[in-house]
């Protein structure tokens, strides 16, 4: 039997580096608001940059992490004190109140930053990108960041067949429309590998470094693209590290993460020939991108 081709081989190519609104665009509203999103749009974004966790009802909804304190008021909501619980999430001790524990129409009630800022439903995400794709006139991508799968499925709560369900429902469930899937769980992204055409993305970070596990010829066996966290790229934003460079020699696509001090940082990046950047600013970072002085292929 002949080996599987690496995916990469079938990947969206991309004529630019993309700018990609991180959870929107937090350096002017809050994170993961539909106003933070369609500024982003708004502000010419490439793509936006979204997070997903489950409630207890099995429903995907937009937020960095399963803990609510740090976005919502549940902290002051007394119906809701004995919720107060800690839990080991990934190898990691967190104490609070969590996503999983609440249904959709109880974490719907819950305050945020703004009195529109409510929780979203990764469905709403959906319909909110391609009413703003037909707004401004052009595809808006949108890089799905799927959170601690493994510890959602042990709670009876998998992740894999909803996201790519919803994917679906929408029609935008293949390649070429702009949709990226990632997850910093490599056993989650091997899962998907076989189950959708979409282009994947393993995060990595400066634990995956220490412990070795960034191999980019490894993961361009099940994946199309790396997604590093900065000092990977470019220790202290300045002093390459090679990385680009050997995960394009795999065939791998480079979206660094996150970028927020500035158009010499987002320049300084782009010049490392990065495929794409998350950015808190989106504005800036297309700046950035403005200014690159293109190479004459000549």
């Amino acid at each position: 039997m002949s080996e599987r081709p690496t995916r990469h081989l079938l990947a969206p190519q991309i004529a630019h580096p993309l700018v990609i609104g991180h959870r929107g665009a937090p350096g002017h509203l809050p994170e993961h608001s539909a106003r933070g999103y369609r500024l982003a749009c708004e502000l010419g974004a490439d793509a936006l940059e979204t997070d997903l966790v489950m409630s207890r009802d099995g429903v995907l909804v937009v937020r960095h992490e399963n803990e609510l304190s740090r976005t919502t008021d549940v902290a002051s909501r007394p119906e809701y004190a004995d919720r107060r619980t800690t839990k080991w999430v990934d190898d990691r001790l967190f104490e609070g109140w969590f996503t999983e524990d609440f249904t959709l129409a109880e974490l719907r009630g819950l305050g945020a930053p703004g009195p529109e800022d409510r929780i979203m439903t990764f469905d709403e995400l959906l319909l909110l990108v391609a009413e703003e794709s037909v707004r401004r006139g052009r595809r808006i991508g949108l890089h799905v960041e799927v959170k601690t799968p493994t510890y959602f499925a042990g709670l009876g709560l998998p992740m894999a067949g909803p996201v790519l369900r919803t994917l679906r429902d929408h029609g935008v469930e293949r390649p070429g429309l702009g949709i990226w899937v990632q997850s910093f769980d490599d056993s989650f992204v091997r899962l998907l590998d076989p189950l959708t055409a979409l282009p994947l993305v393993q995060l990595v970070d400066e634990r995956d470094l220490a412990e070795g596990r960034i191999d980019c010829g490894r993961i361009a066996a099940y994946a199309d693209a790396v997604g590093p966290e900065r000092n990977l790229v470019l220790q202290g934003d300045t002093r390459p590290t090679g990385l680009v460079e050997e995960a394009h020699a795999a065939g791998l696509r480079v979206f660094v993460y996150t970028l927020r001090e500035g158009v010499a940082q987002a320049q300084a990046f782009l010049d490392a020939g990065v495929d794409g950047v998350f950015s808190d600013e989106p504005d800036v970072a297309l700046r950035a991108r403005a200014a690159q002085v293109v190479p004459d292929p000549a």
